[in-house]
């Protein structure tokens, strides 16, 4: 891994910044926990030792012209013959006229396997102690030395696979896919109450989605696959396939009489072969899918996508519907339109304050206490048959 130094373009490499950047390669090759063996690689430590009393210099300019001197001597090629490419490992890098130190960096042995899997929690034994110690003397050192931890090196410099690179990469994955989970769900919750005019049914068939995905999610990582960007943006894709199932009945459930048991049975009636179908064709397209073991992606989408439709079918029938069943609203309980008289003055208010005029809607009131949907529907249809 690759641990720059970096100099931002107003700050000079002075013998007070010279030091401290001596004294973090020191203080890291020391932490046993991070570092193997002490094994570093660090350009100023070992200019230091060739310069002796000379370190450091006065200015930049006078270190720039002592690294070029080093690199030149002996003892550099020396080095470079006893540590293998002890010259990709740390150095320096420069402006292009010459005249100018753009950064410096330092590498470490952190012992991490090469073969490591990009999986979070694995990198995560090696990242957190290496982002802990360098975030600790980074700040230790805020305002003389600007520096960053990574193991995406400089041009020609060693790398490592991306590894820490990546380890930050998936987390904000991570944070962003659940992120994305709470958005969508939230966002098919606003459809819903706004299709039902019901704030209490959207929320028993949100309440299912939810159940699917965990269990989509669930069995997908048990069965070995890690989480990615392919499994960010499959689960993006799944919140959506799996709403489909719980709206039809929720939705049917709603725009029926009676009470809820009668409505449950007739929400089953009529929709409940549609919704079995829609699993069945859904779920035997991605079968296909599950076989494509050359094609990553594929594969793994199709063990979402008939995931999705198993567990959208399953909670859809056994947890939403029984839940309707036991508490879902009656008549007009949940209804937007009970609360009309308390929206009614807010809605107001806001037209106000926006200046906007009530022009044809005035047409659609309910005297003054919000839109009648089913009295719109009604003059709708009847202007239809008109």
């Amino acid at each position: 891994m690759d641990s720059f130094t970096l100099k931002p373009a107003r700050m000079t490499l002075g013998p007070s910044e010279q030091l401290r950047i001596v004294e973090d390669c020191n203080e890291l090759r020391s932490n046993t926990r991070i570092v193997a063996d002490g094994e570093a690689y660090c350009i100023l430590n070992e200019l230091q030792r060739y310069a002796g009393l000379a370190f450091p210099y006065p200015d930049e300019a006078s270190l720039v012209v002592a690294l070029r001197g080093f690199y030149a001597s002996s003892y550099y090629r020396e080095l470079q013959k006893n540590y293998t490419k002890f010259g990709e490992y740390t150095g320096f890098v420069q402006s292009a006229d010459g005249s100018d130190l753009i950064y410096l960096y330092n590498a470490f042995n952190t012992t991490m396997p090469t073969s490591l899997a990009q999986d979070p929690p694995l990198i995560a034994t090696y990242h957190d102690p290496w982002k802990a110690a360098v975030d600790a003397r980074c700040k230790a050192g805020a305002g003389s030395v600007s520096c960053v931890m990574t193991n995406f090196g400089p041009p020609g410099a060693v790398r490592s696979g991306g590894i820490f690179y990546w380890m930050g990469t998936l987390r904000e994955l991570g944070f962003q896919a659940n992120l994305n989970i709470l958005q969508a769900l939230g966002v098919s919750y606003g459809v819903l109450v706004f299709v039902t005019q019901n704030w209490i049914v959207p929320f028993f068939a949100i309440t299912s989605t939810g159940a699917t995905i965990t269990m989509v999610l669930a069995v997908i990582f048990s069965m070995g696959f890690k989480f990615d960007a392919n499994a960010a943006i499959l689960i993006v894709v799944a919140v959506g396939l799996s709403v489909d199932y719980a709206v039809h009945l929720a939705h049917f459930y709603n725009e029926q009489p009676g009470k809820r048991k009668e409505k449950s049975q007739m929400a089953l009636h009529g929709v409940g072969l549609s919704v079995w179908g829609g699993a069945l064709t859904t779920g035997g397209a991605a079968v296909p899918l599950c076989f494509a073991q050359h094609f990553l992606f594929f594969e793994e989408a199709g063990f979402f996508i008939l995931l999705v439709a198993v567990f959208g079918l399953f909670f859809s029938l056994c947890m939403l519907m029984p839940l309707l069943m036991i508490c879902g609203p009656e008549e007009t309980t949940g209804d937007l339109a009970n609360y009309a008289n308390y929206l009614g003055p807010c809605v107001r208010c806001v037209k106000k304050v926006l200046g906007m005029g009530d022009g044809a809607r005035a047409a659609t009131r309910n005297s003054g206490k919000g839109i009648d949907m089913k009295t719109t529907d009604k003059m709708a249809a009847n202007t239809n048959v008109a």
